[in-house]
């Protein structure tokens, strides 16, 4: 028994001390952050300057992207698609500005969260939005790979809403 747990407690060392040393880099999320917001900012404002060739970069290939109709599940080709219809009809105005901006960087830099809320004029002149983005970071670039974007009326206005839909 005692050559037996020699013979593990050995084991268990060499186990141990042939493990790699992980390095720890220090991220500066900061600066993170601001890189976020400069790839938000940018597509945004291909969004309002109806320019799908800058924006469709800043969407990674596999991500999922929803509208604000419950059947809005669209991956990058379908909202390309959705978004070439779109910007094609000229008489469409697409204004807003960002009234509320949250993000948050993960400890490791490598991805975010980023929340913007805002009237889209076009969807509600009375009911915000919020668009909820994850982005990941890839090489120098930040890309969209989830965004969700939502109706967010204020709780009071609920009711009213709840019976104007009976």
């Amino acid at each position: 028994m005692k050559r037996t747990s020699g013979i593990l407690l050995i084991a268990v060392i060499i186990i141990t001390a042939c493990q790699p040393k992980t390095k720890i880099v220090p991220v500066d999320r900061e600066a993170a952050k601001v890189s976020v917001i400069a790839a938000l900012d940018k597509y945004h404002s291909c969004l309002i300057a109806k320019d799908a060739k800058n924006m469709l970069p800043l969407l990674a290939d596999n991500g999922l992207y929803c509208g604000t109709d419950s059947k809005e599940f669209l991956d990058k080709k379908s909202l390309s698609d959705a978004m070439t219809a779109m910007f094609a009809d000229t008489t469409l105005k697409v204004s807003y500005s960002i009234k509320k901006r949250e993000v948050r960087i993960a400890e490791d830099g490598n991805s975010a969260v980023a929340v913007d809320q805002f009237v889209m004029d076009f969807i509600s002149p009375k009911i915000p939005v919020r668009w909820v983005f994850h982005l990941l970071k890839t090489g120098d670039n930040w890309v969209i790979d989830f965004s969700s974007l939502s109706l967010i009326p204020d709780n009071e206005d609920l009711g009213k809403i709840n019976k104007s839909v009976e």
